[in-house]
């Protein structure tokens, strides 16, 4: 990864802004910067300094870690009295936060701590650098893709009339541990029958029967980056309806991913899904967005939503997962990760 190249893509952005400082609290924007995990830390980012700050628990572990970049402990002190240090030494008079990711208590601990200092929130500047992925990045995606397909691969083949919902997920945990697969940081999802209306359905004690949908959403981790996929399998013969209800989610999500090329906008591909949807009768039933960017986070930058009309770029890594859901009924859900290329798009999963 080239940290270095980030930082000063970064650190001319706050010039840009007129700022003199940015303080960095996302964990993940702090890796993505520096190279180390940035729990419980801020990242002091200035054109004299780069300090990570944080507590004792994590010296060594950073120290070993970090890139590019100073470790500040600070011991017997809080973590505002070393911001303040800071920019005493920088001269920042002019202070830009990550106002998604301060507590309002933070923000008022640092206002009380730095007296005469212009606080400026900055909202989803880091993010904005991490919407396009470089080729390192793509490679741990690449990778985590193949450990997601292969744990889902194995939750569709234990899937079976008597079992419960919870035990599949407790296995596909097991699976994953045994062969030191790390999971996603989102709560593996197996619905089954009529709980599969429910997008974020909890995994329950409900035993599987026969004729059942099941839904089985995951993602993997690869040096950090994630991966999320879902499928929807169907226990014995599969009813007419659900027949036909699945190969519309297929479909859909098809005619999206064929038309993924740089250029193009999140709207339009999100439309070709919705609309196609509707037109069979269910759009009232596609009750999310299209999906999301996909890399440090589970969810990220893009969002792609009908309301989006930003465009595709080379190198953006996407889900794309069209779903019906019909309370009382049940519903499917087809899930996968898609690089956007030079010509077109690659399904990684």
């Amino acid at each position: 990864m080239d940290y270095i190249k980030r930082q000063k893509k970064l650190l001319k952005s706050i010039e840009s802004r007129s700022l003199d400082t940015l303080l960095v609290r996302k964990k993940q924007n702090i890796s993505y910067l520096t190279g180390t995990k940035g729990d419980d830390a801020v990242l002091f980012v200035s054109s004299s300094k780069m300090v990570l700050i944080t507590d004792a628990r994590y010296k060594e572990e950073y120290a070993k870690s970090i890139k590019n970049c100073r470790l500040s402990i600070f011991k017997g002190r809080d973590i505002y009295t070393c911001i303040n240090e800071l920019s005493k030494k920088t001269r920042s008079k002019r202070i830009g936060f990550e106002s998604d990711n301060f507590s309002y208590s933070g923000y008022i601990s640092l206002k009380k701590k730095l007296k005469d200092i212009a606080f400026v929130p900055v909202k989803g500047l880091v993010e904005s650098f991490r919407v396009i992925k470089d080729s390192d990045e793509v490679s741990c995606i690449r990778e985590a893709c193949r450990y997601g397909s292969k744990v889902i691969n194995f939750g569709m083949r234990i899937v079976r009339p008597s079992i419960s919902e919870l035990t599949v997920k407790k296995k596909i945990e097991q699976f994953m541990g045994a062969r030191e697969i790390e999971k996603a940081d989102f709560d593996i999802i197996v619905a089954s029958g009529k709980n599969a209306s429910m997008p974020h359905a909890s995994s329950s004690k409900k035993n599987i029967r026969k004729g059942d949908m099941v839904v089985i959403d995951l993602g993997a981790v690869s040096y950090g980056y994630n991966s999320d996929l879902t499928r929807t399998v169907f226990l014995g013969k599969i009813e007419r309806k659900f027949s036909r209800i699945y190969n519309i989610v297929l479909d859909a999500q098809k005619r999206a991913i064929e038309n993924i090329r740089p250029g193009v906008s999140i709207r339009y591909i999100d439309n070709i899904s919705r609309q196609y949807i509707s037109r069979k009768g269910f759009g009232r039933y596609f009750i999310h967005n299209l999906g999301h960017g996909i890399g440090l986070e589970v969810h990220e930058m893009p969002n792609m939503s009908k309301n989006n009309n930003a465009l595709l770029e080379q190198n953006m890594t996407l889900t794309i997962e069209p779903g019906i859901y019909i309370p009382g009924w049940g519903g499917v859900r087809l899930e996968d990760v898609v690089l956007v290329t030079k010509d077109g798009c690659e399904v990684l999963t």
